[in-house]
């Protein structure tokens, strides 16, 4: 939801009533960034997720890793067995300095952080590698991922003496935190914290590549009994994407894994040492897909949907669907084809775009965007960010003009880029131009509770009162009343002489409950005392 851009605290709210939308050199409009849908075309603007710390501290004989962030995460957290490694996927994650992120190197784990760019959205990927196999588990509180590697520190690696019980009870529980947090200030670690961390550490065999915390009367080796022996794995999924997910699987089992445009939609769900075959089907039947695996390939579709194997392997795969179905969807799946270099491309842009953006660079944002939409033409949704850009933060209404009608050339129906381009013109004093795209912006089934504002606010300031009477009206309808469509109608009825009106709808404001700001409350008493002396 919009809102307009704050009046500075030196001006009154008295001197906002006279002012706001009576002359355009006064008019200021805030228009939306524009966010990102869910097809290719869409450009994210989700906050980006920073993270700030990774810290750690022992919990008896676990180690709880602490991921933070600045919002809620969308992650994905899942083992890569072979060189064991616990890797985190943050959605639209990001990192303001990795150096800060560094573990105490007494706990002999490697941290490393990379972005993913060629997923959408993009990911923020944090591997931790274990010098072996360790049984986790993995929680989420607030802005917080929490990582519990289960028996990390070993009460057999331990010294079984009495100074070195006391030696772990003083260490026990007090946070392990990056470097900074346990260095003294010529940058040495303390020497008894040090000596006590390592002393809990467990004797690891360097050689060892399997985990020696299974059992053999291991409840989960009944997987082999029910057809599941693939290779195991641990996942945590929070709302997460399911084309990452099904991404991830692939990494996992080397097979090749075909999504139809079909699959969409998030998961959330946490499984523990279970064969990755077992994952997916657990996966399919809550999202009622289904799968068909050959030749080291396996497609997920929707149930609804039916479709053939070629009948010889070795030509290129090809689905054709079957027509006699008429009441099930039919798919078709051919030769598989790599996105665009240019898209490819773009998306690098648009990631270098965000980070800039967020750092508050905006000319060298919208110049990563600009390049990004010369790679990658049909995005609409690119070329109305640049536009939002140049409106809204760069106040420069030509550009944001060019962009937005670069916009609507792809999609004549985008009531924010015609919004963008309307108050542009008006801005620059072109009331025509204003005029049609204020109609394009509005002429949505639903438009826009700002499209609807921002139009009422261009007819007052051209003193067609009536017209903006009923966009006030309709955005009430379909929106609610709110504090300044009632301040905007008031304002209308004394233009019009309606001065009895005009007090009837200040007294309603008083009456509503609206936060209203000092000076608007002294303001509106004074417009109902003044009327009733008359």
């Amino acid at each position: 939801m919009l809102d307009y851009i704050a009046i500075s605290s030196k001006n009154s709210w008295k001197r906002f009533y006279n002012c706001l939308f009576i002359m355009m050199g006064f008019l200021l409009f805030t228009v939306p960034v524009e966010a990102a849908g869910q097809g290719d075309n869409d450009v994210s603007t989700t906050e980006i997720n920073t993270i700030s710390q990774i810290t750690a501290k022992t919990s008896g004989n676990n180690l709880e890793l602490v991921i933070q962030g600045n919002v809620e995460p969308v992650y994905t957290v899942y083992e890569l067995p072979n060189q064991f490694k616990i890797v985190v996927d943050i959605a639209n994650g990001g990192v303001r300095n990795p150096a800060d992120l560094v573990l105490p190197r007494e706990l002999n784990i490697k941290l490393a952080t990379k972005v993913i760019t060629n997923v959408d959205p993009d990911l923020l990927r944090i591997e931790f590698a274990f010098p072996q196999s360790y049984p986790f588990k993995t929680s989420q509180k607030e802005n917080t991922v929490i990582l519990i590697i289960e028996d990390y520190l070993k009460k057999e690696a331990v010294a079984a003496t009495a100074d070195s019980d006391k030696a772990k009870d003083k260490v026990k529980d007090q946070p392990l935190t990056t470097a900074p947090a346990i260095a003294t200030k010529d940058g040495s670690r303390d020497k008894e914290t040090r000596q006590s961390i390592e002393s809990q550490l467990p004797q690891v065999d360097p050689l060892q590549v399997e985990s020696d915390v299974m059992a053999e009367s291991d409840p989960q080796n009944l997987f082999n009994f029910s057809g599941y022996n693939k290779k195991r794995i641990t996942v945590d999924f929070y709302k997460i994407d399911l084309h990452n997910v099904f991404r991830m699987l692939k990494e996992i089992s080397g097979s090749n894994i075909i999504v139809t445009e079909g699959v969409s939609g998030t998961l959330t769900l946490a499984l523990d040492d279970v064969p990755w075959d077992f994952a997916l089907d657990i996966i399919l039947n809550l999202k009622d897909l289904k799968k068909e695996e050959r030749y080291n390939t396996i497609i997920i579709h929707p149930k609804s949907m039916v479709f053939t194997w070629p009948e010889r392997a070795e030509e290129n795969l090809t689905i054709e669907a079957d027509k006699k179905l008429t009441k099930q969807e039919a798919i078709v799946i051919q030769r598989q084809q790599s996105q665009p270099v240019g898209v490819v491309e773009a998306k690098k842009l648009i990631g270098r775009g965000r980070m800039a953006e967020k750092n508050d660079d905006l000319e060298n944002a919208v110049q990563l965007y600009e390049k990004a939409l010369e790679k990658w033409p049909e995005n609409g949704k690119l070329a109305n960010k640049i536009s939002s850009i140049y409106l809204v933060q760069l106040r420069q209404n030509a550009k944001a003009v060019y962009f937005a009608d670069k916009a609507l050339a792809v999609d004549k129906t985008n009531g924010s880029a015609a919004l963008n381009a309307a108050i542009a013109h008006a801005n620059m004093r072109e009331n025509g131009q204003a005029q049609q795209y204020f109609d394009q912006s509005v002429s949505a089934g639903k438009p826009s509770r700002e499209a609807l504002m921002s139009y009422a606010a261009f007819s007052e300031d051209q003193r067609r009162y009536d017209a903006a009477v009923k966009l006030l009206q309709k955005n009430d309808k379909l929106y609610g009343q709110d504090l300044q469509s009632m301040v905007a109608q008031a304002r209308i009825l004394e233009k019009q002489g309606k001065h009895e009106s005009a007090t009837e709808v200040y007294k309603a404001i008083l009456l509503t409950g609206f936060r209203i700001p000092t000076d608007l409350r002294r303001f509106i008493t004074d417009r109902i005392n003044l009327s009733q002396s008359m």
